[in-house]
């Protein structure tokens, strides 16, 4: 006995189809700030560095690396497997509007300082800050009251 294709294409009838495999979510690849170098360490006026340290500032990148990790993690998980806790923070991420200046690039704000990276000390961050624009790291943009800073690739 010979099976006749269905109208609907090649399926034959009475055979089973499997469903396809689920798509995996798309993933982010967040870049990474460079550390700075002697050489840039050395270029920055005596001024912008006061008592800080080069170790200071290379630990600082580390936080800052780790804590755009970690918002883009929860961008990019589903909001129906997102924790009540990371929900709040997922709608507040979303809810923010673009502007022309962080359309395509990698940002976190003031308040992803606070919530994601709680080790990290603000004064600590504000004094690195200028060391980190001078070295073209970092580009701060005003959005009303808040800051953002955009990650310089």
């Amino acid at each position: 006995m010979k099976k006749v294709p269905s109208k609907k294409g090649n399926r034959f009838p009475g055979t089973i189809v499997k469903p396809s495999a689920k798509k995996k979510p798309k993933q982010t690849i967040v870049p990474k700030i460079e550390y700075l170098n002697m050489d840039e360490y050395g270029s920055i006026p005596r001024y912008m560095l006061g008592r800080v340290k080069y170790e200071q500032i290379n630990s600082l990148i580390d936080e800052l690396n780790g804590l755009t990790v970690r918002r883009y993690k929860i961008l990019d998980t589903p909001p129906n497997k997102q924790s009540s806790e990371n929900m709040k923070r997922f709608s507040r991420m979303t809810e923010e509007p673009e502007t022309k200046e962080t359309k395509d690039a990698f940002w976190f704000d003031s308040e992803d300082l606070k919530e994601l990276a709680p080790s990290l000390k603000i004064t600590d961050f504000t004094k690195i800050l200028p060391i980190l624009r001078h070295c073209q790291r970092l580009r701060q943009v005003r959005v009303g009251k808040k800051e953002r800073y955009i990650l310089l690739i």
